[in-house]
């Protein structure tokens, strides 16, 4: 009998039935969104779009422009504008073709001024149709640093412990006994980078592909297979 009860209490420990509630209980953090607007310049062939963020409390900056690269490897310029001048310029190493038709304003790195949040699909076929850049331009006082890494998540971002600084989820697939599964992963900005906190919240935590919620928390899944998907950094993370 008490070798039932121990082998039950360790069948328990070894599997997902922790209080993994990112996508029961949690609320994600509120977004003002702003229309990307498409640029026509016949000089310039290529693709541009901008944000104006003239009268958007808490810019400092008054207006972005996006401008893809015709190059052999996948690339655009942003510009930030203040008083009709560049005042920062970065590559990134994205085009722009399959961009979300908003951007989102919110405070991703917890120092009271404003950062933007887009995506950029990048028009895959299947389950790859559903892969994403995630592009964060995170305020750094007087300039901007651009974050970006691509999975399947259009999740938005949830602070879950209350302190103000939202954590940032990252999505990956896998399979696991001929089942596919969503991999979520989470994140911090700090100090001008990504900082796993996955340990924290009793992450990664697998759930069900069924493309109709995607929320159901696959609890039948030993935790030695669920923290071997745990991941320091997303997929194709790049800062700047």
């Amino acid at each position: 009998m008490i070798k039932l009860i121990f082998s039950t209490i360790s069948f328990l420990i070894g599997t997902s039935l922790f209080s993994q509630d990112l996508f029961t209980k949690s609320k994600p953090i509120v977004y003002t969104k702003v229309k990307f607007e498409q640029v026509k310049d016949t000089a310039i062939p290529n693709k541009i779009v901008q944000i104006n963020l003239k009268g958007k409390k808490g810019f400092a900056i008054e207006k972005l422009v996006i401008i893809e690269q015709e190059s052999a490897r996948e690339s655009s310029y942003i510009h930030f504008y203040k008083a009709n001048k560049i005042i920062q310029k970065i590559l990134v190493p994205f085009w722009i073709r399959h961009l979300t038709p908003n951007a989102e304003i919110a405070d991703f790195n917890s120092d009271g001024i404003p950062d933007l949040k887009f995506r950029i699909y990048t028009a895959g076929n299947g389950m790859a149709a559903l892969l994403n850049y995630k592009v964060y331009l995170i305020s750094q006082q007087n300039n901007y640093k651009v974050m970006s890494f691509v999975d399947f998540s259009s999740e938005k971002e949830y602070d879950l412990n209350g302190d103000g600084l939202p954590e940032i989820i990252g999505c990956s697939s896998t399979n696991y006994n001929g089942h596919n599964y969503w991999v979520f992963n989470l994140y911090n900005w700090v100090n001008g980078t990504l900082k796993s906190v996955s340990k924290t919240y009793d992450y990664p935590i697998w759930t069900v592909v069924d493309f109709k919620t995607n929320k159901l928390i696959a609890k039948n899944i030993p935790v030695s297979v669920r923290n071997a998907t745990f991941r320091t950094l997303p997929d194709e993370y790049f800062v700047k």
